[in-house]
């Protein structure tokens, strides 16, 4: 089964859409974060790869100013999926995309992110390396562009302090470097994601 016609993608990709539709440049990166994800999961079994797929899809719903509840964005989407009946594996890749587990404490909701563990496994990692390889608008971008861009985003108004921050930075780093050794890919070419 391809991933992209299985059920629960398409259900992924139909509610992220529709949640995120007064935003067309978060849509644009959910999308193009999907296409990576599939592009990089190779080697998965197909229903983690699926779940993989649809938390790509999913990742940043929770900035959906409707299923903003904490001001967090991984959690409040989590929550919201949480409460739909998402599959758990989905709802915990969302609620630790990218590191979030850093940052939770500077937006006082450590304590509630704590009650989800993490989806151990490759599929986090992938899903963190997705989501530095797409670009706000979607198009592939290198790991150091995006790491740049974020730290230019993030500088004002963030209740996270400097270090903390390079901290996260770091580790985004690391594991996508770790996603590029170990797959077959030398590099990935997300330019293949919508314009």
């Amino acid at each position: 089964m391809d991933i992209d016609s299985s059920p629960i993608v398409q259900a992924a990709q139909r509610t992220a859409r529709r949640l995120l539709r007064t935003d067309r440049t978060r849509v644009a990166h959910v999308e193009g974060v999907a296409l990576a994800a599939a592009h990089v999961s190779d080697g998965l079994p197909i229903g983690t790869a699926q779940s993989l797929v649809a938390a790509a899809w999913l990742h940043d719903i929770g900035h959906a100013p409707n299923l903003m509840r904490t001001g967090f964005h991984p959690l409040d989407g989590a929550l919201h999926l949480a409460e739909q009946g998402w599959p758990d594996d989905i709802v915990r890749l969302v609620a630790h995309h990218s590191h979030a587990a850093v940052l939770a404490a500077h937006y006082g909701v450590a304590d509630h992110l704590d009650l989800l563990a993490p989806l151990p496994g490759r599929a986090a990692d992938i899903l963190t390396f997705a989501d530095l390889v797409a670009g706000t608008d979607g198009r592939g971008t290198t790991i150091q562009r995006r790491l740049a861009d974020m730290r230019t985003r993030h500088e004002a108004g963030s209740p996270v302090p400097a270090a903390v921050r390079e901290v996260r930075y770091s580790m985004l780093e690391q594991t996508a470097l770790r996603v590029l050794r170990s797959s077959s890919l030398s590099r990935v070419d997300v330019r293949m994601a919508p314009a």
